[in-house]
């Protein structure tokens, strides 16, 4: 591989196909599509699926477990506003066999800020030196462009298991609001084990308390396993209020 002085070149998918973008802004990651459909074949490491994301309210298709599991972090994050997978392709300044490096993010978010942020998702072990090549520069590319970028390398198995229980919960369940209110009003629900404890509707606390740690409104260490001790907490901004 060789490094050039190329530009690099932008592509994006606005409805129209994808097409090289030569404005002077980036487009409104709203209107983005993605780019490529990924299939699954013989050879693939992968098996394509369609995830459900509460953010977007639809659909989006991710490639591997992996990206699943980044999807299942950013889902939940009251910050997160948008998400788009395989949100563009990139012609990146360097070449191989005379023929420019192309390469295509895994994932874009956008956070309540605008704060737009391009994922790529690769384990360490598979983070070999062309990878890290094309993340340098993918990264300086999205600098350029007043964009962040991170490289999501997966999560403990405590988390993901964790985090994979609290998504079944990420539905809100009926009453929630007042529910919730319940469990912050009584002192003696401090901990997953009190609310189990103190559950006579039928496991409706206990389903209310599953997605407030889902989306937030209750915390505790997720990258503990949990547990009738594990401790519940209030946000600080909630507990301000």
């Amino acid at each position: 591989m060789v490094l050039t002085d190329d530009p690099v070149d932008w592509w994006f998918d606005v409805g129209e196909g994808t097409q090289a973008w030569n404005g002077e802004h980036p487009p409104d990651p709203h209107s983005l599509v993605r780019v490529r459909a990924p299939k699954s074949t013989a050879k693939s490491r992968h098996v394509p699926v369609y995830a459900y994301s509460t953010t977007t309210g639809g659909h989006i298709r991710l490639e591997s477990g992996l990206e699943h599991d980044l999807l299942r972090e950013l889902d939940r994050r009251p910050d997160v506003t948008w998400l788009v997978s395989q949100p563009m392709r990139l012609r990146l300044p360097a070449k191989r066999a005379r023929r420019r490096l192309e390469h295509t993010p895994d994932l874009l978010s956008v956070d309540s800020h605008g704060i737009v942020t391009i994922w790529d998702v690769r384990a360490i072990r598979r983070q070999d030196d062309d990878f890290k090549i094309k993340a340098d520069l993918t990264g300086r590319a999205c600098h350029d462009l007043g964009w962040r970028y991170e490289v999501f390398a997966g999560l403990t198995r405590v988390r993901k298991g964790n985090l994979m229980w609290l998504h079944g919960f990420r539905r809100e369940p009926a009453a929630y609001a007042t529910r919730l209110a319940t469990i912050v009003g009584d002192t003696r629900l401090t901990s997953i084990g009190g609310v189990l404890a103190t559950d006579d509707e039928g496991g409706h606390l206990t389903a209310s308390m599953w997605h407030a740690i889902w989306r937030g409104d209750l915390l505790c260490d997720l990258d503990k396993h949990l547990s009738r001790q594990t401790p519940l907490s209030i946000p600080p901004t909630a507990a301000s209020a």
